[in-house]
Formats: C-alpha cells, sequence, structure tokens
C-alpha cells in the first residue's frame, strides 16, 4: 500500500482537552515536529468544529448549543463526541504532494486498519459526493464509506510548515484506535516531542483559540 512516510512517530492521546486545546495541539504538532505524527484522541464532551473559512453563524446554527471552535484546517462542520479524531503532521518535505493524494492515501491506511471489523469499507468516488455544510452527510471524494454511509473524512492546512490532516472516524472501537495505531508507519515509534508541543499549545490556546476574535473572523 502506498504510504506518506516510512516512520511515523505515534501519539495516542489520552488527556482530557477542551475543544479549543484538541485544535491548538494539532497546530503546535505540525509547527513543532521534524517527523511525521500521528495523534490519536477522544473528546470528553460533545462539541463541533467547523472550517477556517466557515462562517460561525451558520456553523454554531447547526451545533445545536455544543460548543463550536474553528479549526485550523478546511472542511465543514463536524460533530466531535463518539468519533475517534486522527491528526496527521507532515513537515514540509511533503510538499509537493497533491491534497486529493493525502486523502486518498491516509484515508486508504483507515479502510486496511479497521476493515476487518467493517468488510465493506471503500473510498468514496465521484458518484458519492455530495456538497453541503454538515460534513458527515455529505462525502467527498475519497472519504471513507461504510457502504452508502460516509465514516471518515478529513480536512487539511497547507503551508510553510508542511500539511496538516484533521480527520474523524464514527462510532469507533478501542480496537480500531490500536489498530490505526499500529498500521500507518512501515516503523513506528511513541512521540516523544510532546512537552515542547504542549508548551506551544498553551500559548495557541490564550492568543488564538480560546478568543472570541478567532472564532468571529468571519
Amino acid at each position: 500500500m502506498e504510504s506518506l512516510f516510512q516512520s511515523l512517530a505515534i501519539w495516542n492521546d489520552i488527556a482530557t482537552r477542551s475543544p479549543a486545546e484538541h485544535m491548538a495541539v494539532d497546530e503546535a504538532l505540525l509547527l513543532s515536529s521534524q517527523h511525521p505524527v500521528l495523534r490519536l484522541y477522544s473528546w470528553v464532551a460533545p462539541a463541533v468544529t467547523f472550517g477556517c473559512a466557515q462562517r460561525f453563524a451558520e456553523a454554531s446554527g447547526l451545533a445545536g448549543g455544543h460548543v463550536a471552535i474553528r479549526r485550523w484546517t478546511g472542511g465543514g462542520v463536524v460533530f466531535h463526541g463518539q468519533d475517534l479524531t486522527l491528526s496527521v503532521a507532515l513537515p514540509s518535505v511533503h510538499e509537493a504532494i497533491s491534497s486529493r493524494d493525502v486523502y486518498r492515501i491516509l484515508h486508504d491506511h483507515v479502510v486496511s486498519a479497521i476493515q476487518a471489523g467493517r468488510p465493506v469499507l471503500r473510498l468514496a468516488n465521484d458518484s458519492d459526493i455530495r456538497n453541503g455544510t454538515a460534513c458527515f452527510v455529505n462525502p467527498a471524494l475519497h472519504d471513507v464509506m461504510d457502504g452508502q454511509t460516509k465514516i471518515c473524512g478529513g480536512a487539511l492546512r497547507r503551508g510553510k510548515s508542511g500539511i496538516l490532516y484533521q480527520g474523524s472516524l464514527a462510532g469507533s472501537s478501542e480496537a480500531e484506535r490500536t489498530q490505526l495505531a499500529q498500521s500507518f508507519g512501515e516503523v513506528s515509534m511513541p512521540f516523544e516531542n510532546q512537552a515542547e508541543v504542549e508548551e506551544r499549545a498553551a500559548r495557541l490556546v490564550v492568543e488564538k483559540y480560546g478568543t472570541p476574535q478567532w472564532n468571529l473572523r468571519r
């Protein structure tokens, strides 16, 4: 199977975090990492994230009273709570790869990791595509489908630091979390740069994700 990396650091993050802290850690992960890193995390309470270019009023209107926070990546409105969230930081050495191929390769890894328990998984094709704001009812090309139902989608941020992918896998089990942690890299290792990322993320919460200016910028 095609891969974006020969080695990958794995951060199975079980810390209790607010939505703002989760988003800050993901950005800090890309800004602080010299090598590809996969972070897996869950949510202690329901929340909504929405793409950096979306309007807050539209996203908050769909949030049903839950906390809604703007992501650094693009994409639509994503409901969190029962999902497993995946963030992948790819340093600037990967900048030549197309966004379409990033989605395809990462989602191929997801399918490969969990297909034993979900035998009809596949990647979305052109006939599955739907346009809309709510992410999980509107499949995009190369999203992960369980039959006709979208179960995993993602969003990207590209910049000088590299590529940040943020994805959400619906209804994931602990077994699937373990399988995902084991499947992404040909050679995987524990993530060891946590202290630097945590320090940077704490600043980002204060200066960005924890401020009304960030959420209300559009």
